[in-house]
């Protein structure tokens, strides 16, 4: 009978070999299973962030921001923290700040990037914001933050009094509303300066209307306090509002062609991207002789025929024809392609009450047909859908192919795809729900033939 025995515990691990006096001869099991952690000090090091900036940018045009509080009191920290200098734009009864960010990088055929705060540990998004970096003159590059937050009533204005605080300028674009209802709008802003921290020295209001009003609202703004607020002429369009903001931004830093000033023309103002490899275009070259194209044949083999000429078959049977190469697909040129055909077609699905065609990382309209919504709008909610699926498809692991989505309300139903054969564009369909089938306008809609 085998004798049962309890087992011993493993022994703690001996070190053989010199060791200095005083040095243990033995580890610990303990120290073992649990090492200790390294604190890593460096942390633009470990995050591989490689510019002193708010967020860890992870695309293009994306940079995340962890946090375990609040979206404001968190990105007030972060500011702080990294000192950066910013402008930040606000709306006043227009929707303008959105607008100009799509004019400044829609004329370099860049994008709007996104900010997204996410909570620590869970990767839920609390606040997405939109920028735009612009150029210095030395190097680097300023953002530009609209403060039109993705977020709650709350989280938003939050958002936008820490944005403007701490903001090297502050922009507040003034649409055409009642001097009452002006009024009403500064007085947050006003309480917030007056409460404090307000670190901003200067503000500068862009009237969109009738700029009479406004002139007593910003003495009244900047009472008491060190703030200095500039009212500038009517604004029509974004690329005055550009103007005016550069001319601000240049005076507070010395002037134009110092080493922190901006380009005032908005055409200039963003540099345009370099071209994707997958898009680049090609150009035809010339093969060496050795890479000459070959010449078909039949199939018989040339000494076969040649030693039985009589037994040949009539010329008629004796190769076989090569069949008909089919006809080959030009290259998409960039920005040659005319949408408004695709877009006609499109609006043959029935129940289509609306269609437009847009350059997702642009949210610029190519084409548009139907009454409402307009080209702009269904652009931009368009690109910002396929940006919060695509989130999702990361957050959930599973994978950053950009996806297709649909989305229905009680009267409609949307349908945003990426165009096959043209990268960085798609489509968005508008549906009346009482007129049009879904699942067959979506069959429906991928039988429809883009453009070359």
């Amino acid at each position: 009978m085998n004798r049962v025995r309890n087992d011993e515990p493993w022994p703690d691990t001996v070190r053989t070999g010199g060791q200095q006096r005083g040095a243990r001869e033995a580890v610990s099991r303990e120290e073992l299973l649990a090492p200790a952690t390294q604190v890593v000090a460096d942390r633009d090091a470990y995050l591989g962030q490689g510019q002193h900036d708010v967020g860890r940018r992870i695309s293009d045009d994306q940079v995340e921001l962890f946090v375990t509080g609040d979206a404001a009191p968190s990105l007030q920290r972060e500011l702080e923290l990294h000192a950066s200098e910013f402008i930040a734009v606000h709306d006043l009864g227009a929707s303008a700040s959105l607008r100009l960010l799509n004019g400044l990088a829609g004329a370099a055929q860049a994008m709007v990037q996104k900010l997204t705060i996410r909570r620590q540990g869970y990767g839920l998004a609390l606040a997405v914001l939109q920028f735009v970096e612009v150029p210095l003159a030395a190097g680097g590059a300023v953002r530009v933050y609209s403060t039109e937050a993705s977020a709650d009533g709350p989280t938003r204005q939050a958002l936008a009094r820490t944005l403007l605080a701490h903001s090297r300028l502050g922009v507040l674009i003034a649409g055409e509303v009642p001097a009452h209802a002006v009024a009403a709008a500064l007085q947050p802003l006003r309480e917030a300066i007056t409460r404090g921290p307000w670190t901003n020295q200067e503000l500068l209001i862009v009237p969109l209307g009738s700029s009479g009003a406004l002139a007593t609202q910003a003495a009244a703004l900047s009472a008491g306090t060190s703030v200095a607020v500039q009212v500038t002429p009517q604004a029509v369009r974004p690329k005055h509002i550009w103007n005016f903001i550069a001319g601000v931004w240049n005076r507070l830093n010395g002037a134009s062609g110092s080493a922190r000033s901006v380009e005032a023309d908005i055409e200039r103002a963003v540099p345009k991207p370099p071209t994707p490899r997958s898009e680049a275009t090609t150009q035809p070259g010339n093969l060496p002789q050795s890479f000459a194209p070959t010449v078909q044949a039949g199939l018989a083999p040339a000494a076969v025929a040649s030693s039985a000429p009589a037994a040949a078959a009539p010329a008629s049977h004796g190769h076989v024809s090569p069949m008909p190469l089919p006809p080959t697909r030009p290259m998409p040129i960039a920005g040659g392609t005319s949408w408004q055909d695709y877009v006609e077609r499109c609006m043959a699905i029935k129940g289509t009450v609306g269609c437009c065609v847009f350059d997702i990382h642009g949210a610029k309209p190519l084409a548009h047909a139907g009454v409402a919504p307009s080209a702009e709008r269904l652009a931009h909610q368009g690109a910002n859908l396929l940006s919060a699926a695509l989130d999702g498809s990361r957050a959930l692991g599973l994978g950053s192919t950009q996806p297709e989505m649909t989305l229905s309300t009680s009267g409609h139903h949307l349908i945003v795809r990426p165009i096959p054969g043209h990268p960085g564009i798609a489509v968005h369909l508008v549906l009346l729900a009482s007129a049009g089938n879904l699942t067959l306008a979506r069959m429906q809609l991928e039988r429809v033939e883009a453009p070359l």
